[in-house]
């Protein structure tokens, strides 16, 4: 069943539960209600639904607030903050303040005493996220203890797990480590929660991980009931420990029975007549259809299959296809309606596949997005702030940062750019002469970028080309680049704390920001095809889709040559994954 079919089962079930009883509801309360959500996006459309279909029934709800909605890390979070009181001082680390936060304290976090299974050591900056990959994994997964402990990489999630107590600091993985243990050990907080909950509800049942699985098994353990919502079709999180067999046993471990919704009122018969024919080779599924409520016309020839000799060749059949559609008339609802360029989307598996597709649209002068395929480090303006913290590092030349901010064509004057760079230079030397003063605040890098800007009166409405908004956002994140830096490194000197966000900017910030397009939260209102990966694709619908390069080893991928968890951590100690 389509993802906004199951949020209106889902919103619905929830105003039921919310009922009075005298009008044939369940009548809880919100605050014993707990619906956890795979991301944000989703919690926020099941909140809005749900507050519709509530008022529909209760215009005088009280306590909404009460009920969570959310992740499960969210609750977690807020959990421990109220539960437990050591946890208040604690500040959640993002996924490049983990990473800054490892490669600033390599040796002491365990990264650089950590070997591969094959014996050669990890590397500060090279190795650092496939090495955090690999400790998220061995927490969050079903692992087993005895065959770990003869691996490198144990005595690494020691050593980190110890320091990031001693700092202060929760990541993704520790916030469920924490909360399953006190939910686990703490009697007293197990009681309030026993009195408080009669409901858990779980979307996206079939990705859940082992240590999400046990918290969900303890919360019914103290009397909640629980109804999830899954597909064990779409189970794509193996390799991060989801087990698919946690949807497939869930009835007879939790005295539960199953309503199969397999009225599909997004696809057309065509569509569900092809995946129906790939999904039941699945050797082990729950017995079920997928039925078209034909809402969608079809007729031969919406599907076809091509093989093409190059990518080149089929990115052309791409671009022409889009260009004989575009116009063309096709059924919605009770209504017709003419094609538009956003009816039409490219998914991709890998980022590195929508170059040739992008060329041949823009050749055929098809307006295209291509979303979250760049580094915010592709735009001028980020590149010009970057070359500014190199000069910063004095690992830059002054002509060289004032080229780099003129060529982002900013609207701004020379004489401002060339004046505010002297001030940087400036800047730099008296930081290099007071340095063992250790001045925080003066040479907050923070302060040194918004001073910059100031300086050079950079106003959005002054931006050629109607660029402004875009690169107002841009020049945001390159802010927030410098906050998660700075949340890790303030407290350094002045003089190594800017050779250090040089190199962070230089080796790891490109893959860990994107660029904005400024369309990414309102595409709909874009009339532009757009190219995007299957994943960003979850939850969203076109007229028209094409999926290139379908083909043996590329979609899906085989196992790549490059490093994986599987190179530190050995499959067999992993319940649930294949040896590799």
């Amino acid at each position: 069943m389509p993802g906004p079919a199951r949020t209106e089962v889902v919103a619905r079930h929830i105003a039921g539960l919310l009922t009075p009883l005298g009008a044939g509801g369940a009548g809880l309360h919100p605050r014993n209600i707990v619906a956890f959500t795979f991301t944000e996006k989703a919690a926020a459309e099941l909140r809005q639904r749900t507050l519709e279909r509530c008022l529909e029934v209760m215009p005088e709800l009280i306590g909404g607030a009460e009920m969570y909605i959310g992740t499960i890390h969210g609750f977690c979070l807020e959990l421990l903050r109220s539960e437990v009181p050591r946890f208040l001082k604690y500040d959640v680390l993002n996924e490049t303040q983990q990473t800054l936060f490892v490669d600033r304290s390599s040796a002491r976090c365990g990264l650089t005493a950590t070997t591969t299974l094959q014996g050669r050591q990890l590397r500060r900056y090279v190795d650092t996220r496939v090495y955090i990959d690999a400790l998220g994994l061995l927490r969050e997964a079903q692992v087993d203890q005895a065959a770990l402990r003869q691996v490198s990489i144990a005595e690494g999630l020691e050593a980190y797990c110890a320091l990031l107590d001693e700092k202060g600091y929760l990541d993704y993985s520790s916030i469920l480590q924490e909360a399953a243990w006190a939910i686990t050990e703490d009697k007293a907080l197990r009681q309030r929660l026993a009195e408080r909950l009669r409901v858990v509800i779980v979307d996206e049942y079939q990705d859940v991980n082992p240590i999400q699985e046990r918290l969900i098994a303890e919360l019914h353990a103290l009397g909640a009931a629980v109804r999830v919502v899954g597909d064990d079709d779409q189970t794509i999180y193996q390799w991060r420990g989801s087990d698919a067999r946690n949807i497939l046993t869930f009835e007879g471990r939790y005295n539960a029975h199953s309503i199969r919704l397999e009225d599909n009122f997004r696809s057309s018969p065509g569509i569900t007549d092809v995946a129906r024919l790939v999904i039941e080779k699945n050797p082990i599924r729950l017995e079920k259809t997928m039925r078209s409520t034909e809402q969608q016309d079809y007729e031969p020839g919406d599907i076809v299959a091509l093989q093409f000799s190059s990518p080149d060749e089929e990115a052309e059949y791409i671009a022409r296809t889009c260009r004989a559609l575009h116009s063309t008339m096709i059924r919605e609802g009770d209504s017709q309606r003419a094609l538009s360029w956003s009816d039409m989307a490219v998914l991709i598996r890998l980022t590195s596949m929508a170059e040739p597709i992008r060329v041949a649209l823009e050749r055929e002068g098809i307006p295209v997005i291509s979303v979250g395929m760049g580094s915010l480090f592709d735009t001028q303006e980020a590149e010009a702030a970057r070359q500014l913290f190199y000069l910063m590092a004095g690992q830059a030349d002054a002509i060289d940062v004032v080229t780099a901010w003129s060529d982002a064509n900013l609207g701004v004057d020379p004489i401002l750019i060339a004046q505010a760079v002297a001030e940087a230079e400036a800047t730099r030397t008296r930081m290099a002469a007071e340095d063992q003063d250790v001045r925080f605040s003066v040479y907050n890098i923070q302060r040194q970028f918004i001073g910059l800007l100031e300086r050079l009166k950079l106003r959005e409405e002054a931006v050629p080309g109607g660029r402004g908004e875009v690169v107002f956002y841009n020049l945001a994140k390159f802010s927030q680049a410098i906050s998660d830096f700075e949340a890790i490194y303030f407290h350094s000197r002045p003089v190594q704390k800017y050779e250090s966000f040089a190199g962070f900017l230089r080796n790891q910030a490109a893959a860990a920001y994107d660029q904005s397009t400024g369309t990414e939260e309102r595409l709909v209102s874009v009339d532009a095809v757009q190219i995007l990966t299957v994943h960003r694709s979850k939850g969203l619908q076109w007229p028209v889709v094409f999926v290139p390069q379908l083909v043996k080893n590329r979609f899906p991928p085989a196992a790549r040559g490059g490093m994986s968890i599987w190179h530190l951590v050995p499959a067999r100690c992993v319940e649930g994954q294949a040896a590799i």
